[in-house]
């Protein structure tokens, strides 16, 4: 398989994963932001199949198969503790694929090619940073109601 039909599949993984969580999160901010990110994979998705036919003239059909094997473990968001699992999966999504874009980058010698895989790598860095920034909102929101924190207060 060429990297960037392996590309491919990683993206069609991570827009369904994100679909799937957006479609059962209850709290419209955080739908909205997980179908944001899910549509951002869709258009990483596009990018490298347009890739596939400019650089080898294919036309990417996806296979069933390899895409349900593409796919991030999906997990039940119906409680905070659920919500925490799903970014804690996304957030280690982003930092592999991050990560592999880099490599890819580094790979060829293709200057137009290594443009796209930076960038690519660079799109999912900010959807890793959104990812921690979402998790430790959720983190810090628990941790005030935990403890005793009226030494802190002002009289």
């Amino acid at each position: 398989m060429h990297v960037i039909e392996e590309a491919v599949y990683k993206e069609i993984g991570a827009r369904n994963f994100y679909r799937k969580i957006g479609d059962r999160i209850k709290n419209s901010e955080g739908k909205e932001k997980f179908l944001h990110l899910s549509e951002d994979e869709d258009g990483h998705r596009i990018k490298l199949e347009s890739w596939l036919k400019k650089l080898y003239d294919v036309n990417f059909v996806a296979e069933p198969e390899r895409t349900a094997q593409s796919e991030i473990e999906c997990v039940q968001v119906d409680e905070e503790a659920g919500a925490l699992e799903a970014l804690n999966i996304a957030i280690e999504a982003e930092a592999r694929d991050k990560e592999f874009y880099s490599k890819q980058a580094g790979n060829t010698d293709d200057p137009e090619l290594k443009a796209l895989f930076v960038n690519l790598a660079d799109e999912e860095n900010g959807h890793y940073n959104l990812l921690e920034a979402e998790r430790n909102s959720l983190i810090g929101g628990f941790y005030w109601f935990d403890i005793d924190s009226t030494s802190f207060l002002e009289d």
